[in-house]
């Protein structure tokens, strides 16, 4: 393992988290000491083309896992996984719904995976519930990108959502009420891949560190990669 300049791979669900992960983590991971770079999750692949972006299973996504684990030795590897609709064979989801607290469902999900990989290098992150949670972190920068004009602002009923939770991350998993479909609701010209990550740059990441525990924790192993 090359100790003086750490590399991290980044396997996560789609093209948000892949440009979150460029255009946020990496430049902070940088200032760390660590080299990082995002792929999304392959999804299939024919001889001539590999499709990527969406998780069906999380058959696939070891596989895709193991493959880079493989390919790349000197490099550790991290995930960003939703909680929300999770694939149902992922590793102790069964026990999920005995949990109240969703940083130690996430927490279980995560144990499971490292234990049915079983290498070192690997760090799973699952994220508490979507990355939408993140969008909750500073209502009034999501509100000012989402609800510019000739939009309608809807700052108040993001605070009343953000007021009637613990923290972002404790936002539900409703088929209805999880995160994007809240953000949804409120501003029916939200599209992930836009908004996303440029309301989180917008944020800064030591205001969603602040708000989100598990997110908090995962950054934190991160960068000690570097030391």
């Amino acid at each position: 393992m090359n100790r003086e300049v750490p590399r991290l791979n980044f396997v996560v669900e789609g093209q948000t988290e892949e440009t979150f992960v460029r255009d946020v983590l990496a430049e902070h991971l940088a200032l760390h000491g660590v080299y990082a770079v995002a792929r999304c999750v392959e999804t299939s692949r024919t001889r001539l083309k590999i499709f990527k972006g969406g998780m069906s299973t999380y058959a696939r996504a070891k596989g895709d896992i193991e493959r880079w684990l493989k390919e790349d030795r000197n490099a550790y590897l991290t995930t960003m996984f939703d909680l929300y609709a999770l694939p149902d064979d992922f590793p102790n989801i069964a026990n999920k719904p005995s949990l109240s607290d969703p940083h130690k469902k996430a927490q279980l999900i995560e144990s499971g995976i490292a234990e049915d990989i079983g290498d070192p290098r690997l760090i799973p992150y699952i994220q508490v519930h979507e990355f939408e949670a993140l969008l909750f972190c500073a209502p009034s920068i999501t509100d000012s990108t989402l609800g510019a004009p000739p939009t309608v602002s809807k700052l108040r009923e993001l605070q009343q959502i953000n007021a009637a939770f613990q923290s972002p991350e404790h936002i539900d998993e409703g088929a209805n009420t999880a995160p994007s479909k809240r953000i949804v609701q409120l501003y029916t010209g939200y599209r992930k891949q836009v908004f996303g990550p440029l309301i989180t740059k917008r944020t800064g990441l030591n205001t969603i560190r602040h708000k989100c525990a598990h997110f908090h924790d995962w950054i934190s192993r991160l960068e000690a990669l570097g030391k």
